[in-house]
């Protein structure tokens, strides 16, 4: 038998798996010996998962004993009721299942130590914190899990010290697991953002969402990237869901708070809960009392733009339809045309553009003459904010992005850790982050970043990075296709290959376009649409593959 200081040694040298391979990007202890017996796969008829898992039986040994309690795993229904079966009455009481999750879909072979100790080696191909956040393993680490086994007083083996959270396929995953997005207000609180998270798919998950929200953002929404309403200190007391209502009771001082951030705080709690097929209502109380919270402004939450093709053509700037402009934009089509155009990015309120010719990047607005605002040589396609501020970075010199407003004035927004060459910046249509993609000497590298800004607006610095798993092809371009989801067009060949990347969620492949050089996102993954080195527009269609459209463009225009 192992002692209980052996036990909490495993424990607390395994104790954030997820973090290490994230952060440190280090690889598990490798195994020594290839003893085993029985592929931890599958289950066997492959199909979905069932409701009940099954417990251990009597007489099971320790292997058996492991891969029923990996398979129960895979039923997380009553905080890991049947998994908890398996382990010993002292180590049910203190392992925790939600600490995180190891996503593979590599054969995992029980290699057995001695009589009462198994290791298996498994690929992590991604992982889940304990907060929820998701991400795949831009490279799969190699980790061993140890499991201590005893004997229970009726002389049957339960598993006495093992790694907290647990380990899944990844079409379990999506099976037992469920995507849900907690919502942050931008610094304006014009806009909520959602920050995406993975929890369990079970009753206690809205106590998980509450109890996430409570605690913040994720890292690269912090520094001022995105705000909460809630008072420092908030915790969730409790959840009821009855009759078409959620109550969600808080501890603090809620109560004290200005009828603005009251109504902020609904509105976070109401969206982020709303994922949930029976929340209806949200009903803040305090200490069971309820809450007065009286109507505010309502966030804008899905920002959407026309799903008209945005573009250039034979001097001719606006709105397309097959080899012509049949939607010119008011006093902005002709500014726009007059400079010779090489890429624009037209505003959200459409009354101005960030437009890019061979002079370098130009502000150009409905009332006045277009204003020069960065001649740097290389210049990419700028982006432009709701606060007017055009966005540009030469394609040689990643990290030197600058942020420039109508007074000429540049605000320059270091990234030292961007290198190579840059293929594609986009503002997320919240304002609130910028989408980079380079192509380095290592490969493409796709990033998500959030800005920081002063009261005013103004541009001052860069949150924390997030460095997307992306494929290993080479980077063409890259876009925002809604507040969580970008699309990727990458490809060394004539085909050019599509792919989606949820913000702290999965990858999705989206099939391939012959010749394709840009790609532009619209409302939905169907509204992205692609042109072809020839000019041809390239749109989804409701099969899945791509077609080309009747619209024919120099450039294509990205709507903010």
């Amino acid at each position: 038998m192992r002692s209980i200081a052996r036990r909490r040694t495993i424990r607390a040298a395994a104790a954030s798996l997820a973090g290490i391979l994230l952060l440190a990007g280090c690889a598990g202890i490798p195994t020594s010996s290839d003893v085993g017996s029985q592929s931890i796969d599958e289950d066997d008829d492959g199909g979905s998962l069932v409701t009940l898992a099954e417990g251990p039986q009597p007489g099971d040994t320790p292997e058996q004993l492991l891969l029923g309690f990996l398979r129960a795993q895979r039923a997380p229904k009553g905080d890991y009721q049947v998994a908890r079966e398996f382990l010993t009455d002292e180590f049910r009481t203190v392992w925790s299942p939600t600490a995180g999750v190891i996503i593979t879909d590599t054969p995992m072979v029980p290699d057995v130590i001695d009589d009462d100790s198994i290791r298996v080696t498994v690929r992590v191909d991604a992982v889940v914190l304990a907060n929820g956040n998701y991400s795949d393993l831009t490279q799969p680490q190699s980790d061993t899990l140890p499991y201590e086994f005893a004997k229970n007083a009726d002389g049957e083996w339960r598993i006495s010290a093992a790694r907290d959270g647990t380990v899944l396929p990844s079409g379990r995953f999506t099976t037992a697991f469920a995507a849900s997005s907690l919502y942050f207000y931008d610094p304006s609180g014009t806009y909520l953002v959602p920050d995406v998270r993975w929890f369990p798919d079970t009753t206690s998950r809205a106590d998980r969402i509450v109890t996430e929200l409570l605690r913040g953002q994720s890292d690269w929404y912090r520094e001022g990237v995105l705000i909460t309403a809630f008072p420092n200190g908030t915790e969730l007391e409790g959840i009821t869901v009855a009759n078409g209502r959620t109550s969600v009771d808080l501890s603090g001082d809620i109560a004290e708070q200005s009828a603005a951030a009251k109504w902020r705080m609904q509105q976070q709690l109401q969206w982020s809960l709303a994922t949930l097929a029976d929340a209806g209502t949200v009903q803040l109380t305090v200490g069971g009392f309820p809450v007065q919270v009286a109507e505010g402004t309502t966030p804008e939450r899905v920002l959407t733009v026309a799903t008209k093709t945005l573009g250039y053509i034979e001097n001719s700037f606006g709105f397309l339809s097959g080899g012509s402009v049949v939607e010119r934009i008011p006093d902005l089509s002709i500014r726009v045309e007059d400079l010779d155009p090489l890429g624009a990015t037209l505003s959200r309120d459409r009354t101005s553009v960030a437009v890019r010719s061979a002079e370098g990047a130009w502000l150009v607005r409905d009332e006045g003459d277009p204003v020069l605002v960065d001649s740097r040589g290389g210049i990419i396609d700028p982006g432009i904010d709701d606060f007017g501020y055009v966005w540009t970075v030469p394609a040689g010199s990643p990290s030197s992005i600058v942020a420039t407003g109508a007074d000429q004035a540049p605000h320059p927004v270091p990234a030292p850790y961007l290198d190579g060459t840059v293929k594609a910046l986009d503002l997320s249509r919240d304002g609130a982050r910028l989408l980079v993609a380079t192509q380095t000497a290592d490969g493409p590298a796709v990033w998500m970043i959030g800005i920081v800004r002063n009261a005013d607006g103004v541009p001052s610095s860069l949150g924390t990075p997030l460095l997307l798993s992306v494929e290993d092809d080479p980077v063409i371009d890259a876009a925002w296709v809604d507040a969580s989801t970008v699309a990727t067009l990458s490809g060394s060949g004539a085909d050019k290959r599509v792919d989606l990347y949820r913000i702290g969620g999965r990858h999705e492949s989206f099939g391939a376009v012959e010749r394709g050089v840009q790609i532009v996102g619209g409302n939905t993954a169907d509204g992205i649409r692609v042109r072809g080195a020839d000019g041809d527009v390239w749109r989804r269609t409701s099969s899945g593959g791509w077609q080309v459209s009747d619209i024919v463009a120099s450039f294509l225009g990205t709507q903010q």
